[in-house]
């Protein structure tokens, strides 16, 4: 572990993970500078508790000319394209992400997880089975509470179950998880990245420390994440919705007559898995190789799977109105999650939209079939238009309103209505839950509106 104690920390950003950060530092009697580009009363009431614990925080832009330190802690959402990485660079300043700083300071495993899609359904289901297996464990990192927190309370012989983002693993130097999961590759985050390559890349690298007695599960139906499965150093867990993968070792995880088999021996069986879809199974999967390889017993893999809910704005279903389902996966940003969902679907109309993240869009065409029209919404609508054009009608919609009444005018019975936009929120909502709530609610306006519409007759 890196001795911290007097050390110069910068933590640049003042969001959830840099103000755990800048905690955990001052905690250890580090000198800490917090510099933050934006002010809001949040930010504000941050800097004013830091400044009291003896930080030093300057708000509203960086000075670069300040940027002198032993070490930079750098919030993921900062990408290594702006100016004040650049000049932390520049300055030979170390740079680490606040799950490197938690790795150091830690005393417990870490189990983690990334991919495009799934990251937080199979955080929070691998979480769920260690607990019923009798390890003290919590689910943090990107899946919401800061992992700096966690691990300050979770003792020795328990675990962190992380969820990682490719924006975390970019500045790792010494993570290292006794169990790491790699779900899938698809394009997403290249305005962060730059790359489709780099952006694998960087979700390669949750193996990269790892020691030949470490799990790396890997997707076997995925070639990306094969790919890097061919690079890591540790032992591989293949893992398949299709089959169970042949193996050198006959070690592997997959589906075999509606069962998932692991090791030769039955896990759960296909129709235990509460979240829908192919990608609910890979994710159930996924979540089961990695509890059973850390040492959970089947049954209380099998347990936990069978009590587990769902997370919200995930293939949720909002309602049933007329025999239409409406489902919310305001959770799918990019194309390869929106596919997903739609997979194994039929008479979907499909809201989508948002901004696209400088993402490809056309891959989405491949949705036509399950799906029989689309109402597009946000920066994207133009690009929805050309990616479905000749495919299925397509409809503009100004509001989460407008697009629930044209879906509904779309739809048939025993169809669904599915938002599953295939594009980020921020340009109209403040993140993808808001977005999902939007659709609840102007789902339930609509069901009002018809049961009074009935009444009335």
């Amino acid at each position: 572990m890196k001795v911290l104690t007097g050390q110069r920390v910068v933590v640049v950003g003042l969001g959830t993970s840099g103000f755990a950060s800048a905690r955990a530092l001052l905690s250890l009697d580090a000198k800490v500078r917090v510099t933050e580009e934006q002010t809001s009363p949040v930010i504000e009431e941050r800097a004013s508790l830091l400044r009291d614990l003896g930080a030093e925080v300057e708000m509203g832009g960086h000075h670069f000319d300040r940027l002198d330190a032993d070490l930079a802690i750098v919030s993921p959402g900062i990408p290594p394209a702006a100016p004040v990485v650049k000049a932390l660079v520049r300055g030979g300043v170390e740079i680490w992400s606040e799950i490197e700083l938690a790795f150091q300071l830690a005393r417990c495993d870490f189990l983690a997880v990334t991919g495009t899609n799934g990251k937080t359904t199979t955080t929070s289901l691998l979480a769920e089975m260690l607990r019923c297996g009798g390890v003290d464990s919590v689910a943090a990192g990107n899946i919401g509470l800061p992992l700096v927190d966690a691990v300050s309370s979770i003792p020795q012989g328990g675990a962190a179950v992380v969820e990682v983002s490719s924006f975390q693993l970019a500045t790792i130097i010494t993570f290292s998880p006794k169990i790491a999961v790699l779900l899938n590759i698809a394009e997403d985050h290249t305005d962060w990245h730059g790359s489709i390559e780099a952006y694998a890349a960087a979700k390669s690298r949750i193996a990269e420390n790892q020691q030949s007695e470490d799990v790396f599960v890997v997707n076997s139906d995925d070639p990306l994440v094969m790919e890097a499965a061919a690079r890591a150093p540790s032992r591989l867990l293949p893992f398949s919705v299709d089959t169970v993968p042949v193996t050198p070792t006959g070690i592997s995880i997959g589906v075999s007559k509606d069962k998932v088999m692991w090791r030769g021996r039955e896990v759960f069986g296909v129709g235990d898995v509460p979240m829908p879809g192919r990608g609910g199974l890979e994710d159930a999967i996924a979540a089961a190789g990695a509890a059973l390889e850390y040492g959970v017993a089947v049954d209380a893999v099998a347990g936990a799977l069978r009590s587990f809910r769902p997370l919200p704005h995930r293939l949720e279903l909002v309602a049933e109105v007329n025999g239409v389902s409406y489902i919310d996966d305001s959770k799918a940003t990019n194309p390869h999650a929106t596919l997903s969902a739609v997979r194994g679907m039929s008479q979907v109309v499909l809201i989508a939209g948002g901004r696209s993240k400088n993402i490809d869009l056309t891959p989405l065409a491949a949705a036509a079939g399950p799906v029989v029209a689309v109402v597009a919404m946000g920066e994207a609508v133009a690009e929805l238009e050309t990616v479905f054009r000749d495919l299925v009608p397509v409809q503009r919609a100004g509001s989460m309103k407008d697009a629930v009444r044209l879906a509904t005018e779309a739809s048939s019975a025993r169809g669904s209505v599915l938002l599953s936009p295939g594009c980020a929120s921020l340009d109209m909502y403040e993140s993808y839950a808001a977005r999902g709530e939007a659709f609840a609610r102007a789902v339930h306006e609509l069901a009002e509106e018809i049961g009074s519409r009935a009444e009335g007759m």
